[in-house]
């Protein structure tokens, strides 16, 4: 197994409602802030390889999102001497504006997202908002132009590695072609979860997001998640700030997951 740290960069916070990331739960009364993550594992081999692209301003301008970033993408990389012709693969978790907006950032990189996926969104469903208004309809037309590119790779499986020990795990749910990525390091293996965990506390009560495609899915997802993991140390939430605590920060907007 090739050497490899895993870092979580965030683009910042904002207030969320609790039916977002809590389905069915009247009870819990706190307010809550979802964490904008996007990821990057540099491994000794393949190089900077990263889990979702996160957004710029020009994707919220376009959805009318109230939401300013103080720094993009490319400047949190940069804190970590990440060049973004240097990144070869861009794992896609799913679509949802918030983890790709279609920029065009990383010239020389292979994009990995789920059939699933790329066929909802390009499927019946889109013509209802309840669904549609998850994507930046640029976004998805610039992932069309990567796919006629041939610089898509259709991951069809329930599971499948993408370089050694980094494998893709279709967790669904949340959307059909979710995707968590376990990553086997030195100190075990760690699963990026995506949305299919977006808080610690949906793994430990077993509640799913409150945004999903079929919430069966979801919650067999979060017993997926549990069974492959020693512990919460392992799992990595897609939205809790919780992930800023338990890391030590490196840089401004980033921390080192190990």
């Amino acid at each position: 197994m090739s050497s490899r740290t895993i870092y979580a960069l965030t683009a910042g916070q904002k207030p969320v409602v609790i039916p977002n990331h809590f389905y069915m739960r009247p009870d819990i009364k706190e307010s809550l802030c979802t964490q904008f993550f996007f990821w990057c594992i540099l491994d000794e081999k393949e190089g900077p390889i990263l889990v979702d692209q996160s957004f710029t301003q020009r994707c919220l301008d376009e959805m009318k999102i109230p939401y300013q970033v103080k720094e993009g993408p490319l400047e949190l990389l940069d804190r970590i001497n990440v060049r973004p012709e240097d990144v070869r693969h861009v794992i896609l978790s799913h679509l949802h504006w918030d983890h790709y907006a279609g920029d065009e950032f990383y010239p020389n990189a292979r994009y990995h997202v789920h059939q699933k996926e790329l066929e909802y969104v390009t499927g019946p469903l889109m013509r209802f908002t309840t669904y549609a208004q998850h994507y930046n309809f640029k976004a998805i037309e610039h992932l069309l132009h990567l796919h006629f590119s041939g610089r898509v790779h259709l991951v069809h499986d329930e599971r499948e590695e993408i370089c050694e020990g980094i494998t893709c795990l279709r967790t669904g749910g949340h959307t059909p072609g979710l995707m968590s990525v376990a990553v086997e390091t030195e100190g075990g293996t760690k699963i990026i979860c995506s949305d299919v965990v977006p808080r610690y506390r949906n793994i430990s009560e077993m509640t799913p997001c409150g945004i999903h495609y079929d919430v069966t899915e979801a919650l067999q997802a979060l017993e997926t998640v549990s069974r492959m993991t020693r512990s919460a140390d392992d799992i990595l939430p897609g939205h809790d700030p919780a992930i800023t605590e338990r890391h030590p920060q490196v840089a401004p907007g980033v921390y080192r997951i190990i």
